[in-house]
């Protein structure tokens, strides 16, 4: 089982919801436990999210990030959504400059960011009407 951290803040909710969506699939379970991993996501406009993978564990941070991250990525909203809804491949994202990389060197790192990250922000944009924004679903 994964444990993912709630968080309150905009990328922090969206982020939860997203990886949320897999968290119980056996093969998001193997590709997630043990990576201790830190990765940065910068969507321009907003602000940076720090995400650690640790043991079984998924947190957010937006402050105080660290200095030495595995793998920091920025790229614009409109980006993010044309990768979602497959409009552009990731990696042709890279290639246009639309989504810039540093640790790319690290290709064991960017494939297993693009098999949980893209993967499920996929699946959540095939389903756009199921509310993943909703603070507290409880109230519905």
């Amino acid at each position: 089982m994964i444990e993912i951290q709630k968080a309150d803040d905009l990328l922090g909710i969206s982020l939860n919801n997203i990886l949320s969506y897999r968290k119980n699939n056996d093969d998001f379970i193997k590709l997630v436990n043990g990576w201790n991993k830190k990765i940065v996501i910068e969507v321009e406009k907003f602000y940076p999210i720090e995400v650690i993978f640790e043991g079984n564990q998924i947190r957010f941070k937006i402050d105080n990030l660290d200095k030495k991250v595995d793998l920091k990525i920025k790229m614009s909203l409109n980006t993010l959504l044309d990768i979602s809804y497959g409009r552009i491949n990731p990696i042709n994202a890279v290639l246009k400059s639309k989504v810039k990389m540093k640790g790319m060197f690290r290709i064991g790192t960017v494939l297993k960011f693009l098999k949980i990250f893209v993967k499920s922000m996929k699946m959540v944009a095939s389903q756009p009407n199921l509310n993943y924004y909703e603070l507290n679903k409880e109230t519905r």
